[in-house]
């Protein structure tokens, strides 16, 4: 729990400091609902699902194009926590936190707001089995690569809308006894609120 809190401290910091150079203040918070699956450790089956909880936090930096038709480039700092209790029949489960941020480029679509993004951060797995020098330790951490797209569609007051699907691949390196890579597909929903 402590490298948990470490890490997104990271992250956060990180990224307040990048945007508060320009004075940029956050431009939306989201919460979501999330589905992921993952492919199996060496030596048992297949994928296995997991579920949890995701969030980001919203940058506008620069508006493209004219005020109608205008796209926003602008950043992001995503956090998401998966857990499932059996991984692929293992006698294990495993909790997987995912911290990242990067670019982000939001363009509209009618009255909805289609998006893609590229984040780079850390996962950390845990309550899990990950070989170590000959043994099994509980945890492990690793860079992660997060390309995702996802719609927003407004609700009339333009204060809230909703996130109607967010899908994205996550790309993970944490030992697994094979290649020490992870392939993961994460589909989420939820809330968004806009301050500007």
């Amino acid at each position: 729990m402590r490298n948990i809190g470490f890490l997104m401290a990271v992250i956060l910091i990180s990224s307040a400091a990048c945007f508060a150079q320009s004075g940029a203040v956050p431009s939306s918070v989201n919460v979501r609902y999330s589905e992921q699956i993952s492919n199996g450790p060496a030596g048992f089956c297949g994928c296995f699902s997991m579920a949890g909880i995701a969030g980001d936090v919203a940058w506008k930096i620069h508006r493209v194009g004219g005020e109608q038709t205008a796209g926003i480039f602008g950043g992001v700092a995503d956090i998401s926590v998966e857990h499932t209790g059996s991984v692929s029949g293992a006698p294990y489960g495993l909790t997987l936190t995912t911290l990242a941020f990067g670019p982000r480029y939001q363009f509209p679509v009618g009255k909805t707001a289609i998006f893609a993004q590229s984040l780079f951060g850390f996962t950390y797995g845990s309550n899990s089995a990950f070989p170590a020098h000959n043994t099994m330790e509980p945890s492990a951490t690793s860079l992660a690569v997060d390309l995702g797209t996802g719609i927003d569609i407004p609700f009339k007051n333009k204060r809230f809308s909703v996130r109607a699907l967010q899908l994205e691949y996550l790309h993970t390196d944490l030992p697994n006894n094979s290649t020490n890579w992870e392939n993961n597909l994460r589909i989420s929903a939820g809330l968004t609120i806009h301050f500007r």
